[in-house]
């Protein structure tokens, strides 16, 4: 229990003064007060009585779920002028975005690209490299009912890659959406501009839903870099031809629909297309280069359920689903694709007297990956002046495999206490048999207090790279997570929570872009999470949040292939250099304060204020780390209804508000950070 030490005395004094004011407000609280546990931890979180399915693979209250978990509702994304899903996540406790050239890269409790994200319970980002999550203009959160988050493993119900925490995306359905919506957005930044519709309709014993949307966002057409460089594959354009402006206009597009027959059976299917292009610069080389990013990709998805008896559920779903990630690397051009068939069956069994709840499934998922993409050689070091003659090396690897899984949860309620346990088995054909694990207690002591203790582990699926160069199947990176929570909530009117974590990460392995992928390592990520919400008036709610951590653990160790040679026999031999780059545990602290104001109806004003702790920059190839410092930055929202006429909405958005001028850590250099934009949405539902 050493990583409570840093922050057992806050922790203390926190829960100390929740009991002396939770005890005299317990007496007061009229008996069988709901609990919110996490609910509203947040200005944007949602509202009492809030659900979600991701915890137990079926809808239950947020403070009966056997994880830490909140829910954020739509109506609270649009109220605070979250677009997409990053700016949704940024104001969770734990989460930061970073920014990178093509767009954000997530963190959660110190780890990057650590989260399994689902839309519709369908996972949305590429096993080819677990660093393609929709966290930007990929993914309108236009047609979105709620976000379902869990922070800590979750890969006994999920399988693979729920590493440290899950984020699923519920879409509205026709009885959320009984009519049509239609929006049109604005933007100052970027000449940003797009439009969705929402159609649904709700016949009672049948219900189907579509939604569309489209956004483009045009640059300024300045961005001069190298463009040519590949020339006829043998030897790269001289250094004169090889600059030129680089395309600068970014489009996104996406359609989902679902299907339902009452509660027994429903199709849903999701599309999304894209093109992102962007420059990446290294200013130790003075190299700057011409990247684009495009992907294809969709699911169709089956869900059905019968009941077998008044106590037994037997449940069933099926997707299949494909993602076709394209890369353009100055002029050079490659394409992947990944197909995925997935279906499982689950069954449900109450007990004694519906005190206990077993929970049991199999999965079986076949899945092919095509050309995924191994880089021989670092990309920046060929792009110098002067290299005339060598080209680096494009690898392509295929891999397919099966993956059969059996798992099972048992859920037991005595008076106050909940316990579970969990235990997963997965078998696949291409790397090693995995076991994960979850358990748990949830004690309710009094109407005004939750407490929860959460033990369990994950994994996640290895890179291309160790496909291709690891001869026996790989040591699958896998983590295992403790979490103490304590959950506060005397009044209507406040609540509070206090959440001890610790993560130990074993097999831990990196990919460098060009530079290849790290050597196991182990690392420990410790921390405390603080947070609040609280109403000063009936129409004045205000919350804050704090994440500290501390991580502990060896360097980054890559083994680069500097140079090559041919032996006496002929044999081409590669030396060797290694290479040390410390952990990317991202900001170490995180703060985020909230406010909401309801003057008048239909009128809110939601302002809010983040701070990021310092970050590294580790220059790739060198001993040179640059420390960005700390950032803070605020936004407005101000969303009127029936404004200007009746019916319509019209939503202002403004993003860094102060307007700080701020560097950020990029890929290989130091970027510029989002400037002051305004965004305007006008929207009307018939």
């Amino acid at each position: 229990m050493r990583f409570i030490k840093p922050y057992i005395s806050p922790a203390l004094f926190f829960l100390l003064i929740f009991q002396i004011h939770g005890g005299a407000s317990a007496a007061g609280s009229p008996p069988g007060e709901a609990l919110v546990a996490e609910t509203t931890m947040l200005m944007f979180v949602g509202e009492d009585l809030d659900v979600l399915s991701i915890a137990s693979r079926r809808e239950e209250r947020v403070d009966k779920a056997p994880a830490v978990a909140r829910v954020i509702l739509g109506e609270t994304l649009r109220e605070n002028g979250s677009d997409t899903l990053g700016k949704a996540l940024q104001w969770v406790p734990g989460f930061y975005m970073a920014q990178k050239e093509w767009g954000s890269r997530p963190y959660l409790r110190g780890i990057p690209d650590s989260v399994l994200f689902l839309y519709d319970s369908v996972p949305v980002e590429s096993s080819l490299s677990n660093a393609l999550p929709p966290m930007d203009n990929e993914l309108s959160l236009a047609s979105v009912k709620r976000i379902e988050i869990i922070q800590g493993p979750g890969s006994v119900l999920w399988g693979a890659d729920a590493f440290a925490g899950i984020v699923n995306v519920v879409p509205m359905t026709g009885k959320d959406l009984d009519g049509s919506e239609i929006g049109v957005t604005v933007g100052s930044t970027g000449e940003e501009n797009g439009a969705y519709l929402n159609l649904g309709h709700d016949a009672g014993d049948w219900d189907a839903f579509f939604s569309m949307s489209y956004r483009e966002v045009n640059g300024d057409g300045t961005r001069e870099c190298i463009t040519d460089f590949w020339n006829d594959g043998l030897r790269p354009t001289l250094p004169e031809n090889r600059w030129g402006n680089a395309p600068d206009t970014s489009r996104y597009f996406e359609a989902s629909t679902s299907i339902s027959l009452e509660d027994l059976f429903v199709v849903s299917a999701r599309f999304s297309d894209y093109v992102n292009p962007y420059v990446l610069s290294d200013t130790e080389r003075g190299v700057s280069w011409y990247e684009s990013r495009d992907t294809s990709s969709g699911f169709i998805k089956v869900d059905g359920v019968r009941e077998l008896d008044q106590l037994t559920s037997l449940r069933f779903s099926g997707s299949f689903s494909r993602i076709a990630p394209g890369y353009e690397v100055v002029d050079k051009r490659m394409e992947q694709e990944e197909r995925t068939l997935y279906g499982e069956f689950v069954l449900d069994r109450s007990f004694f007297k519906a005190a206990g709840l077993f929970t049991a499934g199999v999965s079986l998922k076949k899945m092919r990956i095509d050309n995924a993409v191994v880089w021989d050689g670092y990309l920046p070091d060929y792009l110098k002046p002067d290299n005339t003659f060598l080209l680096p090396i494009v690898r392509y690897a295929d891999t397919d495999g099966d993956l059969r899984s059996i798992f099972g949860q048992y859920r037991h309620k005595i008076r106050d206490v909940d316990f579970w346990l969990g235990v997963r088995s997965d078998a696949h054909s291409s790397y090693k048999d995995q076991v994960s694990f979850n358990t748990g207690v949830t004690w309710t002591p009094s109407p005004v207090w939750v407490y929860k203790i959460i033990y369990g582990n994950a994994y996640r699926t290895p890179y291309a790279r160790q496909f291709v160069e690891v001869e026996d199947s790989p040591d699958l990176e896998n983590i295992t997570s403790l979490n103490l929570q304590a959950l506060w909530k005397p009044l209507k009117e406040f609540e509070a929570g206090v959440c001890l974590f610790s993560n130990k990460i074993q097999d831990h392995g990196m990919e460098d872009p060009y530079a290849g992928a790290s050597e196991p390592s182990s690392q420990r990520i410790e921390g405390v999470t603080l947070e609040t919400v609280f109403s000063l008036f009936a129409n004045l709610k205000i919350g804050a949040n704090l994440t500290l951590m501390q991580h502990s653990g060896p360097d980054e160790l890559y083994r680069y292939n500097d140079y090559s040679y041919m032996g006496e026999d002929g044999e081409i031999i590669k030396h060797y250099i290694d290479l040390y780059y410390p952990y990317d545990v991202g900001p170490e602290n995180l703060f985020n304060l909230t406010a909401t104001w309801t003057p008048v109806k239909d009128v809110s004003l939601a302002a809010g204020i983040r701070y990021a702790g310092s970050r590294d920059l580790i220059y790739p190839r060198t001993e040179n780390i640059v420390t960005v410092p700390g950032m803070w930055l605020g936004d407005l929202t101000a969303v009127m209804g029936n404004f200007p006429v009746p019916g319509v909405n019209l939503e202002i958005a403004v993003r860094n508000l102060f307007n700080e001028a701020y560097e950020t850590p990029g890929t290989y250099s130091t970027i510029t950070g989002e400037p002051f934009s305004v965004r305007v949405m006008l929207s009307k539902r018939w």
